[in-house]
């Protein structure tokens, strides 16, 4: 299905999640939700202006890491999704807020496509075989090479 027909879609479906979480919990437990998850995402968004604020001069220096950037940016968008009412938006928003549940949704998605990721193949067809090193092990090794000479 197209992404947009997805965002064109997401209005009505929330509708029917909360006709169904009201029914399901109560009115005035459903309003709770829907305020209390705007509330968390209007602190989480001021949280994340500090943040960047805080972050800009660590950029200048080199001391910012792109880890860094990407957690301050999925925050930024969880803080946004939770504060659109609805139990959909609120439960993507609670992925890309709580970083232990966004590296592990982020590590059941890349366990399910890097093999689509790795065999892509380029405009002309052509594909291009390739081998996944761990580069961080090699380093270890050589570290360990080098520390052997020293002695």
């Amino acid at each position: 299905m197209n992404p947009l027909s997805l965002i064109a879609l997401l209005p009505v479906i929330e509708i029917i999640l909360l006709i169904g979480m009201g029914s399901l919990f109560g009115f005035w437990f459903t309003l709770l939700w829907i305020i209390g998850t705007a509330a968390v995402g209007v602190y989480l968004l001021r949280r994340v202006r500090r943040a960047f604020q805080i972050g800009r001069p660590l950029d200048a220096v080199g001391q910012s890491t792109a880890a860094d950037s990407l957690g301050i940016f999925a925050t930024w968008v969880g803080a946004i999704l939770l504060i659109l009412p609805g139990p959909l938006t609120d439960l993507l928003g609670l992925v890309l807020v709580l970083p232990w549940l966004r590296k592990l949704t982020f590590g059941i998605w890349m366990a399910k496509n890097l093999h689509t990721i790795v065999t892509k193949r380029n405009a002309r067809g052509q594909v291009y075989e390739g081998e996944i090193v761990d580069v961080h092990k090699e380093h270890r090794v050589i570290r360990q090479v080098d520390d052997d000479r020293d002695k």
